[in-house]
C-alpha cells in the first residue's frame, strides 16, 4: 500500500466490486418488478451478465496483452459507465438482459487488465501481500454493494432507487477511469507475431495453464471448487429457512452469508499475505479440502451456532484460496501473457459458477433436502482439494519448484514503465522452458 499506484488499482478494484454488487442487487430488483415476478427474467439477466466473462475470455485476454493495459482499462471503464446509465432507465426487459450483456463485456476486459498492472506497481517480492490487499478491498465493495442497493430500493421505492443504485454504479466507474488514467506505471503491449503465428493467439492464455501443470491443477480446482460452493449457494436460504434444519428464517440466510464474506476478509488479509511463493499452490487446494470439510460439518449437523462458525472457516478457506490463485498466476506467468492467463483463469471459474447455479436448482428439486445439496457440494469441494493435492504430490520436484520470469534489463527505460519480452514459441502453442526458471531465492 506504500505504493501511490498500487493503491489506485486497489481503490478501482473495491469499487469495481462494489459496482458489481450494486447493479447486481438493482438489476435483480428492476427485472423483477417489470416481468411482473417471472423467474425465468430474472435467471436471463443473471447469466446474461456473466456469460461474456466465459465466453469471450480469450479475446478479452489478448486485448489486454495487444494494448497499452491502463489505457484498456479506462476505455473499458468509461464503457461500463454508459451501460450504467443506460441500464437506469432502460424499461423494456430485453433492453435490460441486452444491456448486462454489454455490461459483462466490458467487464471481461477489465478484469484482467487490473491484474495484469499489479506486478508493475509492486516489488516482487510484495505481489502476495498485494494480492491480499486487492482481495481485501473487493470484498469490502462486496459488502458494501448489496446494502447500499437494498437501502436504495428500500428507501425511494424499487424504480426510483433501482435507478439510483445503477447511476451509483456508473459514478463507480468513472472514479475507475480517472484513477486509471493517473496511474503512472505503464504496461506496454507485446508485438503482434506476423504471418501464421498469429494463429491460436488469443488461446494462449489456455495453452499456457494447460503446460505449466502447477497452474493446471490449481485453475481446474478452483473451477471444481467453484461448482461445488455455487450449489451450496442456491441451498443456502432453504437450508436456513427449513424448520427441520437451521430453523433461522431469512435472518439466519443472511448470517451465514455474512460469516462467510467476514471469513474471506480474514483469509486473506490476516493469513493469506503471509504465504511464501513455494506454498500458495498448496494453499489453494487445501484451502479447497477446508471449505468443503466446513460446509458438509454445517450440514451434517444442522444447528446455527455450529453453522455460522462453519461458514467462517470455509470463508477463510476462500480467501487464502483467491489471494494464492492469483499471486500463483503473477508468479509464474510472463508479463506479456498475464492478461490472457487472468481472462483465461476468470472464464474457466465462471463457466463452473454457471453450471453449478444450473446444477444447484435442478438438485434442490431432486434430493430430498437441502441438505443434501449442501453434502454433495461440501463433500465434492473436499474431494477436488483431495485429488488436487494427491496431484500436485506426484509432480516431478522441478516442475513444484518455484518460478520466476525473466524479462530484459529495463535500464534504460523510463522508471515505471515496463518493457513486454515477445516469447512467441516456434509454435503457437508451446511454451519453451527457457521462458519460466526455477527460483534461485531460498525456499523457506
Amino acid at each position: 500500500m506504500r505504493s501511490p499506484d498500487f493503491r489506485l488499482l486497489a481503490l478501482s478494484n473495491g469499487l469495481s466490486s462494489l459496482g458489481d454488487e450494486l447493479a447486481l442487487i438493482a438489476l435483480t430488483i428492476k427485472v423483477f418488478e417489470l416481468s411482473n415476478g417471472s423467474g425465468i427474467a430474472v435467471a436471463a439477466v443473471l447469466f446474461a451478465g456473466v456469460v461474456p466473462l466465459v465466453v469471450f475470455a480469450p479475446f478479452a485476454g489478448l486485448i489486454v496483452d495487444r494494448t497499452e493495459t491502463t489505457g484498456t482499462l479506462a476505455l473499458a471503464s468509461v464503457a461500463q459507465a454508459l451501460i450504467a446509465v443506460g441500464l437506469a432507465f432502460a424499461e423494456p426487459v430485453w433492453l435490460v438482459v441486452a444491456l448486462s450483456f454489454l455490461l459483462g463485456s466490458a467487464a471481461s476486459i477489465a478484469s484482467p487488465a487490473v491484474f495484469a498492472i499489479v506486478p508493475s506497481a509492486v516489488e516482487e517480492e510484495d505481489l502476495t501481500e498485494a494480492n491480499a490487499n486487492m482481495e481485501t478491498v473487493r470484498y469490502i465493495g462486496m459488502v458494501a454493494g448489496p446494502l447500499i442497493a437494498g437501502g436504495l430500493a428500500g428507501g425511494l421505492g424499487a424504480d426510483r432507487g433501482t435507478r439510483a443504485a445503477l447511476l451509483l454504479d456508473a459514478v463507480t466507474f468513472l472514479v475507475i477511469t480517472i484513477a486509471a488514467a493517473s496511474l503512472k506505471v505503464r504496461r506496454l503491449p507485446e508485438d503482434a507475431p506476423e504471418g501464421g503465428r498469429a494463429k491460436g493467439e488469443a488461446r494462449r492464455g489456455f495453452a499456457f495453464i494447460r503446460r505449466d501443470r502447477v497452474l493446471l491443477i490449481g485453475v481446474a480446482a478452483v473451477a471444481a471448487t467453484v461448482l461445488f460452493a455455487t450449489m451450496d449457494n442456491v441451498a443456502e436460504v432453504f437450508f436456513a429457512n427449513d424448520p427441520s434444519l437451521l430453523n433461522a428464517g431469512n435472518w439466519g440466510y443472511g448470517a451465514l452469508a455474512a460469516m462467510w464474506l467476514l471469513g474471506m476478509v480474514v483469509g486473506a488479509a490476516v493469513i493469506a499475505r503471509r504465504l511464501h511463493e513455494e506454498r500458495l499452490a498448496p494453499a489453494v487446494l487445501l484451502s479447497s479440502i477446508t471449505g468443503g470439510a466446513a460446509v458438509a460439518i454445517a450440514a451434517l449437523f444442522p444447528n446455527i451456532v455450529l453453522a455460522l462458525a462453519m461458514f467462517a472457516i470455509g470463508g477463510v478457506a476462500n480467501g487464502v484460496a483467491s489471494v494464492s490463485m492469483r499471486s500463483l498466476i503473477h508468479h509464474r506467468v510472463p508479463d506479456q501473457l498475464r492478461g490472457r492467463v487472468f481472462a483465461a483463469y476468470f472464464g474457466v471459474a465462471f463457466a463452473g459458477q454457471l453450471a453449478a447455479t444450473a446444477l444447484g436448482g435442478v438438485l434442490i428439486s431432486l434430493l430430498p433436502s437441502s441438505r443434501d445439496v449442501l453434502l454433495v457440494g461440501g463433500v465434492g469441494g473436499a474431494a477436488v482439494g483431495l485429488i488436487g493435492l494427491a496431484w500436485f504430490a506426484a509432480l516431478p520436484s522441478d516442475a513444484r519448484a518455484p518460478k520466476v520470469v525473466h524479462l530484459p534489463d529495463t535500464s534504460t527505460v523510463p522508471r515505471g514503465m515496463v518493457v513486454v519480452r515477445d516469447i512467441t514459441p516456434p509454435d503457437d502453442t508451446a511454451v519453451q522452458p527457457q521462458e519460466v526458471v526455477p527460483s534461485a531465492k531460498p525456499t523457506a
